[in-house]
């Protein structure tokens, strides 16, 4: 729905991302209203874990969002390359749920959370970024009709354009989990069509998931997240987190705990 510019603030001489929506064509309307949702939703926020936004506005007709320039990787590329440990991807994943529960308590779901929206600093920093998606949970905004977001990690309530809440977040994330761990994702398919009937119809291959340090406790929490009906999910990314953080301080208690004689 937009080009993004790797640009410059003048006054305060820092490099920002500037999203310039897409012009023309018949969706322009639709475009316009999810481009100034994106606004709305992304304006408000302010936590280590979510872009910033810094500026929205219009330049000869057509609106942008001035927002800070993360310098890193798209955890995309990062899981296609491969070489990381269990380790790195659970603390990338307490991230990703600290940054949507902020959001969430501020009413705000994301609807499109995938590896590529989630850009990875030297540090190590988990950004979450593009809310072009994100709805309003006070909206009264109703919707074209259309599938939005990407197939791939979208609950099975999305796709069969049901009433979507934070679960669907909650959903993504495990998605995520799991393609973090098994490098693959957990609902494929030779056709959308086919992607989509799993998702709604299909189970995530849980032989997948490799024997970490944090077995079998990680595979049940990555598939809880990944449940069919929303009400068999973790209710919100706290109760995610959670889960997530006890295991990690279960493990390092096996680690510490001397040995009996």
């Amino acid at each position: 729905m937009g080009t993004v510019y790797l640009a410059r603030d003048p006054v305060l001489d820092r490099p920002v991302a500037v999203k310039v929506m897409t012009a023309g064509g018949e969706d322009a309307p639709d475009q316009l209203l999810r481009f100034r949702r994106e606004a709305q939703a992304a304006g408000g926020l302010r936590h280590p874990n979510i872009v910033t936004v810094y500026d929205v506005g219009e330049d000869a007709g057509r609106p942008y969002i001035a927002m800070e320039y993360v310098e890193g990787t798209d955890l995309e590329h990062i899981i296609r390359a491969g070489g990381y440990s269990t380790e790195w991807a659970l603390d990338v994943l307490r991230q990703m749920c600290e940054g949507l529960a902020y959001a969430h308590r501020a009413a705000i779901v994301h609807r499109d959370v995938k590896p590529a929206n989630n850009r990875i600093g030297a540090s190590g920093l988990v950004k979450i970024m593009d809310f072009g998606l994100a709805r309003v949970a006070s909206s009264t905004m109703t919707g074209s009709g259309r599938l939005l977001g990407t197939i791939h990690y979208m609950a099975p309530e999305q796709v069969e354009g049901g009433p979507v809440d934070s679960r669907a977040d909650v959903f993504a994330v495990g998605a995520i989990g799991y393609e973090l761990l098994a490098r693959r994702r957990p609902f494929q398919g030779d056709s959308l069509t086919e992607v989509m009937f799993q998702i709604v119809h299909g189970a995530a291959d849980s032989t997948a998931l490799p024997v970490t340090p944090y077995s079998p406790g990680l595979e049940a929490v990555i598939l809880k997240a990944l449940a069919r009906d929303p009400a068999a999910r973790h209710q919100t990314l706290e109760a995610l987190h959670g889960e997530l953080a006890s295991l990690v301080q279960e493990a390092a208690r096996v680690v510490l705990e001397p040995r009996k004689a």
